[in-house]
């Protein structure tokens, strides 16, 4: 599908007083996905190559008893959406090519199926990727990803965003303006001739609390110095780039709907995201507001999560993650932003640390079964000595990027010094994307993980 092929948004005001006016007929019936078949009333969530975003939104979702399917890529290629519809697919973050990859073309169609016929399409972050045409995507949403010379990259934290008001899929009594977290998205890119179709339920106004471009605190940083600071990291810093931006997007796709939203509804402990996402999941399962609506995500907190399987290889592998992280907040790369979520200097890996630390601590924090004893029993010994490898390789390229740094900055894309460089694509592979040793243990445990939180979710 082409790029902004008859697209239409909604308008916006200036955002600080936001006036919506939506062009053309708002097409928004009673979800009908959850019709028939023994998946009726539940939520559907696609688990393949979201790791860390799979495992807050299943956290979430089963924290507050929503009716849950935890879902394979395979499995919605068979025909699961067809032979059991859900009241709502939901896609966590994470690399939307991979995702793609993983549905492959009868997945892809399948998805596609499922929404022609009335079904409805969630999407966070990677998984609003996934939904455009770009990287092979669904293009079940004609908007594209904004070039990224054009938007502003590698943003993280609270973002004041405006909600558009009176529409059925936001909370009544939201404010004008709420704080959302947003865990460095994309941006869409906006076709400039609208015509009908597309509402924007929530674009971006300003920087929050904790927003973060890159690892550079902007609250902390006066505006007439941030010209110097981009002409050093080579980036745009400018927050202004975000204002009127849109941050949550929904459309009609067949007699079905998208929702596609760069803002992560599910974050640990934030009330009006979580909020508003409770809102969504009453109104998809034909439920009163009140059902889900004002709830909080459950805080988490890695380093005090309780352990029920006490197996002491995954004891062993959590202490060797615990180590590399230890070492990286002497040398002054990495720290907790949050007790769920590292904070790093820019061009050190600490996503791929927080991965990993937080896939091992939710398999300690399950009782095991048989299913996933006997995976364990067959890679464990392997595992633990692959991440022994991961640690020693990884304390050493912490220690020569240190160094690196003290000349020249990195970058996400990869270290100043070419050796070093070397060393971080033997530990997770080329950027975008990943691979190296983080990908052959982070798909490992990814596996274990997965049996772990589908035999404690009720499968309905």
């Amino acid at each position: 599908m082409a790029c902004f092929a008859s697209a239409v948004l909604v308008l916006h005001q200036p955002m600080d007083a936001p006036d919506m006016k939506i062009l053309g007929t708002r097409h928004f019936p009673r979800p009908t996905g959850s019709g028939s078949g023994p998946g009726s009333g539940s939520i559907c969530l696609l688990w393949d190559e979201s790791h860390l975003w799979a495992i807050l939104l299943w956290r979430c979702l089963a924290a507050w008893g929503v009716p849950l399917r935890l879902a394979r890529a395979s499995e919605i290629a068979a025909g699961l959406l067809r032979d059991q519809p859900p009241a709502a697919l939901f896609v966590p973050g994470g690399w939307a090519r991979f995702k793609a990859e993983a549905l492959g073309p009868d997945g892809r169609k399948a998805v596609g199926d499922y929404l022609r016929s009335g079904g409805v399409y969630v999407g966070l972050c990677g998984g609003a990727g996934l939904a455009l045409p770009d990287n092979h995507g669904l293009a079940v949403c004609p908007l594209c990803r904004k070039p990224m010379a054009q938007r502003l990259p590698n943003f993280s934290g609270s973002v004041a965003c405006a909600p558009q008001q009176g529409h059925p899929l936001v909370p009544q009594d939201i404010p004008t303006l709420i704080d959302l977290p947003v865990w460095w998205p994309s941006q869409f890119a906006i076709p400039k001739d609208t015509t009908t179709g597309i509402e924007v339920l929530a674009a971006y106004v300003r920087p929050g609390p904790d927003f973060w471009v890159s690892d550079l605190a902007l609250e902390q940083v006066a505006a007439p110095e941030r010209s110097a600071w981009e002409r050093l990291y080579g980036i745009n810093l400018d927050p202004e780039r975000l204002r009127d931006e849109p941050c949550i997007v929904t459309g009609p796709a067949g007699t079905g709907r998208y929702i596609l939203s760069y803002a992560h509804l599910e974050t640990p402990n934030s009330p009006a995201a979580n909020s508003w996402l409770g809102h969504m999941l009453s109104f998809f399962m034909g439920q009163p507001p009140c059902l889900f609506g004002n709830r909080t995500a459950p805080a988490w907190n890695f380093a005090e999560t309780p352990i029920v399987w006490d197996d002491p290889r995954l004891a062993r592998i959590a202490a060797h993650l615990e180590a590399i992280i230890a070492l990286g907040m002497r040398h002054f790369l990495l720290f907790w932003r949050h007790p769920w979520l590292l904070g790093w200097r820019r061009g050190i890996p600490g996503f791929v640390l927080t991965t990993l630390y937080a896939q091992v601590q939710t398999i300690r924090s399950l009782p095991p079964h048989a299913e996933t004893e006997a995976l364990w029993t067959r890679h464990a010994d392997d595992m633990e000595a692959l991440v022994h490898e991961f640690r020693k390789k990884m304390e050493a390229y912490l220690i020569a990027e240190r160094l690196v740094m003290q000349r020249t900055p990195s970058s996400p894309e990869g270290s100043a010094c070419d050796q070093v460089q070397k060393q971080r694509r033997e530990l997770i592979g080329r950027f975008p994307g990943y691979g190296g040793l983080f990908g052959r243990i982070v798909r490992q445990l990814d596996e274990l993980v997965w049996l772990q939180a589908a035999a404690a979710t009720p499968n309905l």
